[in-house]
């Protein structure tokens, strides 16, 4: 176990002692104020100026989906594990009653949006992405939660040409999730907008790192929405 796992690890058994969670495997946590975290989002310009909006599925983000419906925004919904991909959702997609239960993680595919086939359905400029974290240091760097869904995705949209060199990263966290430091890979992407119940504190926006992409473990490099856009058919994977 590497420095960074270890610190994974540790910090994942404070949050849960501080903010107990579902069952279920290690992920980023639902803490305490998370629902205000993403009303101070919604004020910020980052969001205000955004048409399209990128949320990762994690529990401590459905307020920040169901708000971008409410704003009138496109929501692009990664589904969970990345394993069904992509789904665009407008406001007229999902009844306003209905969005606390269908916008959570495993709804989204009978939410009634479209789900994208890249890179043959035309997805556009994402102008803002949202992202959960297990904690954030002062200078943007992101720990998650080992996964590497939101560094992949980030990746891929990137070369796609949805995500341009200045769209804004943006993080829900706690502030006891905000760390002096972490450890840093080159994979590794950092949040322009961190976001707390309290405050928005932002650091100059990176372009996404594509070295992930070189040698992705098979269980990321089996996914459908990795083999379209890398060009890497499953039997080829497979010889791998």
């Amino acid at each position: 176990m590497n420095a960074k796992e270890q610190i994974r690890e540790q910090l994942l058994a404070r949050w849960r002692e501080l903010w107990p969670q579902e069952p279920g495997p290690p992920r980023p946590p639902v803490f305490a104020g998370h629902n205000r975290a993403a009303e101070r989002l919604r004020r910020q310009v980052e969001y205000v100026k955004a048409r399209t909006i990128l949320v990762l599925p994690d529990p401590v983000l459905l307020q920040v989906r169901i708000n971008a419906l409410q704003d009138g925004k496109t929501l692009i919904a990664a589904t969970p594990g990345l394993k069904q991909g992509l789904v665009r959702l407008n406001p007229q997609d999902v009844a306003l009653h209905l969005r606390s239960r269908m916008l959570r993680g495993g709804s989204l595919t009978q939410a009634g949006g479209q789900a994208l086939r890249l890179p043959q359905s035309r997805l556009g400029r994402i102008d803002l992405v949202v992202a959960p974290v297990v904690a954030v240091d002062q200078a943007g760097v992101l720990l998650g939660d080992g996964r590497g869904l939101a560094d992949l995705l980030c990746a891929l949209l990137w070369r796609l040409g949805a995500l341009g060199p200045a769209t804004p990263l943006a993080v829900l966290a706690a502030p006891e999730m905000v760390v002096d430091e972490l450890p840093h890979e080159p994979w590794d992407q950092r949040a322009s907008l961190v976001v707390t119940p309290e405050e928005a504190r932002r650091h100059p926006p990176e372009p996404p790192s594509l070295a992930g992409l070189k040698d992705l473990p098979p269980r990321l490099a089996g996914l459908p929405l990795v083999q379209a856009l890398l060009g890497m058919p499953a039997k080829e994977q497979a010889r791998g």
